[in-house]
């Protein structure tokens, strides 16, 4: 009986025990070691977005201040300014009486108080303010002019190139009897702007309007404040509104120009009487922004420069914040265009 030889086929076997562990091992390395990538990543990326708002931050707040201090002292069509006041005006007055004329004085500040002067106390309070920062204040106009009805409680300003009318919105349209050069023309009638800029240690107070640990859920952060004179129901008032988060320090020199050029030949942190503020036509604003968030590991052991003010070195307690110093020139051109006719 003819057979024919079976070829025998290979029996498939599997993985052995060691060849199994090592796959295994091996997987788990790759694992790792894309977890670790995603990771670093991700953290990259969080840090990378901490610095771009900081980054932000800072230069919106350096430019609110630069736009409101080139806008400082612009009244319209007014020139001829009378003395300037003999003693500070309380920043925090909203009567007429005291607005007018607190007019000559563009700007005035306080240096780095580390308790606030009783003036600014009654409308911003020491725990809403940041020890050895500066608090500054700018007068000006809105560069709109008001065509339709005036505010009650809002304060007002219709100026011509030798006088001006400052009166409340409530008053009769007769009080505002200023003419432009034909003598027909009623002249232009704008907002008073009254500005108080200051560093708070919160944004978001945890309840009222103090300032307290609890502020911001637990982590207060140091926040760019204005104080704006504005009214409600017709009262007026001076209303805090937080501007930009982050902001950990403001330092301000003052140039001053007491030869009449237009031009500062001197500049000092706070000019010694009102006579000096009068003569201020520049202004170097110095500011430190810090991260919002916190970066594990990381302690900033700098200085930051600023100006004629020391050096600012952040406390060990906050020593985990990045943070970034801006400087800005700023030209208070109505004061300074004026003294160059």
């Amino acid at each position: 009986m003819n057979s024919k030889l079976a070829t025998a086929t290979p029996r498939a076997t599997g993985f052995s025990l060691v060849e199994l562990m090592i796959s295994i091992t091996i997987g788990l390395l790759l694992i790792a070691g894309m977890a670790t990538l995603v990771s670093n990543n991700s953290a990259h990326r969080a840090e990378l977005e901490k610095s771009s708002r900081q980054i932000e931050n800072g230069r919106y707040a350096m430019q609110i201040l630069s736009d409101d201090l080139r806008h400082a002292g612009y009244y319209g069509e007014y020139y001829e300014f009378g003395a300037v006041p003999a003693t500070l005006p309380n920043p925090c007055s909203t009567t007429l009486a005291d607005l007018s004329p607190a007019l000559p004085l563009a700007v005035q500040g306080y240096d780095a108080p580390s308790s606030l002067p009783t003036a600014l106390a009654t409308c911003i309070g020491d725990a809403n303010h940041v020890d050895g920062t500066d608090v500054l204040v700018v007068r000006r106009t809105s560069t709109l002019v008001n065509s339709s009805s005036l505010v009650a409680g809002r304060v007002y300003l219709q100026t011509r190139s030798d006088s001006y009318v400052l009166n409340d919105g409530s008053v009769a349209a007769a009080t505002w009897n200023l003419k432009k050069k034909d003598g027909t023309t009623a002249a232009d009638i704008r907002q008073l702007v009254v500005h108080v800029y200051f560093v708070s240690p919160c944004s978001v107070p945890a309840s009222g309007t103090s300032c307290t640990g609890a502020a911001d859920g637990g982590k207060p952060i140091p926040t760019l404040k204005r104080l704006e004179l504005t009214s409600s129901g017709g009262t007026r008032s001076m209303v805090i509104t937080p501007l930009v988060e982050g902001i950990e320090n403001l330092q301000i020199d003052y140039g001053t120009d007491s030869i009449g050029t237009g031009t500062p030949n001197n500049y000092v942190m706070s000019p010694a009487d009102t006579t000096a503020w009068g003569n201020v036509v520049a202004a170097r604003v110095q500011l430190v922004a810090r991260n919002v968030e916190a970066t594990a590991g990381f302690a900033d052991s700098k200085s930051y420069d600023m100006g004629l003010a020391p050096d600012f070195s952040p406390d060990s307690s906050v020593q985990q914040f990045k943070r970034h110093a801006y400087a800005q020139l700023v030209r208070l051109e109505n004061p300074s265009a004026r003294r160059e006719q």
